[in-house]
């Protein structure tokens, strides 16, 4: 991870074009040979679609599912040399 990059692309107004910058930015690095990692936290799951997901609504677990779990410490990451 010492050589991690995080790109976040944000703003509270919608339809400013944060997810075409988002599919352009992460196919543009994947094409350069970049591992990438794309988090579509909107409830809309625009980015999901983007990517080819036709309905995400479906998905059997999402991204709202994983953060409520570990809301409810119901799951915590081991932390590096224990805990």
């Amino acid at each position: 991870m010492d050589k991690c990059k995080v790109i976040a692309v944000t703003n509270q107004k919608g339809g400013v074009g944060k997810t075409t910058t988002e599919v352009n930015l992460g196919v543009g690095l994947a094409r350069h040979g970049k591992k990438v990692l794309l988090v579509d936290t909107d409830p809309q799951g625009s980015l999901t679609v983007s990517m080819g997901i036709k309905n995400p609504d479906e998905l059997d677990t999402t991204i709202s599912d994983l953060m409520q779990v570990i809301v409810e410490n119901a799951w915590y990451p081991e932390k590096p040399g224990g805990r």
